[in-house]
């Protein structure tokens, strides 16, 4: 079924659901209101194809635009209706299917497919494009029916975000998406910054090469990574590929397989990499201690804390003179209270992509610092990695290091 069907059909039942008889304490007379004027006026817009006219209009006029964010909203009517149907336990009708569909794959592939539409039918300057709440299933539609528009829109990007929020089969999902990774990865050859994300709760498991198969950008100066476990050697080639251009690195919630060690990423990311201002490692830990810590569990939430409670007061500072933020977010580096993609970073990196440490830490100059410990020194286990371990190896694999005179 096409998703501008399904997207008309779930508003259907949103509205057959509100005009159900319920009791007036469960769900604000408000709300229901506004969700069935949604209802009449989004189906509307899908029948009537004002939602494209409408943004080909804006892009038309933004003359000067240089970033496009796709966000999903949740308002207050909205999260009513969630509660009602959890309270309700009405999820599912007797058969198990859903009595309101409100999966997210059809808007997000609606959304992408329109704006993408109205940027190339305008020739819109823009260069940088952010998915945060990406879905599998809408990237894979994509994939089918408007390929070669995407391919057009990734030869001029210079900054690419995409995070995916659907863990269901992701590793299926994402594997399905191989061949459309490579054809954008290889037809984006300006790109400065990448950043590819997945949720913390369920880290992808494929094989790096599977998302960037082996390509090199030119001109790559910042690179995140965010939930997924790997083998040390597939960072150590991706970083290797692009040691003369890249100046940050973000491997947050990565976690290393077995028989893979955290030192050997770092030696080669001090030793190797010639312009590397700063790393980021937040949430990193090894493979077997993360199923370990949540066996059992429920729900691994995405904003987990691994081996300490404390907060980063430091990094709230950015000492460096020219130091520069994407969104101007404030990010504390608490491991337990934050998950946002925003870091701070030098100017060297305005992109959406900067580090979680400032590469305006102060650094030593005594004798005992760049050189005071090798990488066999640096207390990795090869078991799990705790809070002040990746702090301090943050510091290290930039030379900044010294056990004299960092805390």
């Amino acid at each position: 079924m096409p998703s501008e069907l399904t997207e008309i059909k779930g508003r259907l039942q949103v509205g057959e659901f509100v005009r159900s008889t319920r009791p007036v304490d469960f769900f604000d007379p408000l709300h229901a209101a506004s969700l069935q004027a949604r209802e009449r006026d989004q189906i509307k817009i899908l029948r009537s194809g004002e939602d494209i006219r409408i943004l080909r209009k804006a892009m038309a006029a933004f003359t000067t635009l240089q970033h496009v964010q796709i966000l999903r909203l949740t308002d207050e009517a909205d999260q009513s209706l969630l509660k009602l149907l959890e309270r309700d336990g009405s999820d599912n009708d007797a058969s198990g299917q859903p009595v309101v569909d409100l999966r997210w794959s059809p808007a997000c592939y609606h959304a992408t497919k329109t704006i993408i539409e109205a940027l190339m039918s305008t020739k819109s300057s823009f260069n940088k494009f952010s998915w945060p709440m990406m879905s599998p299933q809408s990237m894979l539609s994509i994939q089918r029916n408007i390929p070669q528009t995407l391919y057009s829109l990734a030869s001029g990007l210079t900054c690419l975000e995409l995070h995916f929020e659907d863990g269901a089969d992701l590793n299926t999902r994402v594997q399905e998406l191989s061949d459309l990774f490579r054809a954008v990865f290889s037809a984006a050859k300006n790109l400065q910054a990448v950043h590819i994300g997945f949720p913390s709760r369920t880290p992808l498991d494929l094989n790096l090469e599977d998302i960037f198969h082996d390509i090199k950008w030119d001109k790559l100066r910042a690179f995140g990574i965010q939930a997924c476990r790997l083998e040390a050697r597939e960072i150590i080639w991706l970083a290797r590929r692009h040691s003369k251009t890249l100046r940050g690195l973000r491997l947050r919630d990565v976690l290393l397989k077995e028989d893979s060690m955290w030192k050997d990423v770092l030696q080669v990311l001090r030793t190797e990499m010639e312009q590397l201002d700063w790393v980021s490692l937040r949430r990193i830990d090894y493979s077997n201690h993360f199923d370990d810590s949540w066996e059992g569990s429920m729900e691994v939430p995405d904003d987990i804390a691994f081996g300490s409670s404390d907060s980063d007061e430091e990094d709230d500072i950015p000492i460096h003179p020219s130091a520069a933020v994407f969104d101007d977010d404030i990010d504390d580096d608490s491991d337990e209270s934050s998950n946002a993609d925003i870091d701070h970073g030098p100017d060297a990196n305005k992109f959406a992509l900067s580090p979680d440490t400032p590469a305006s830490l102060p650094f030593c100059t005594c004798s005992n610092g760049l050189h005071a410990l090798n990488a066999d020194n640096l207390g990795d286990n090869g078991h799990s990695v705790t809070y002040p371990q990746r702090k301090m190896w943050e510091k290290w694999v930039i030379g900044g290091y010294c056990p004299g005179h960092s805390s």
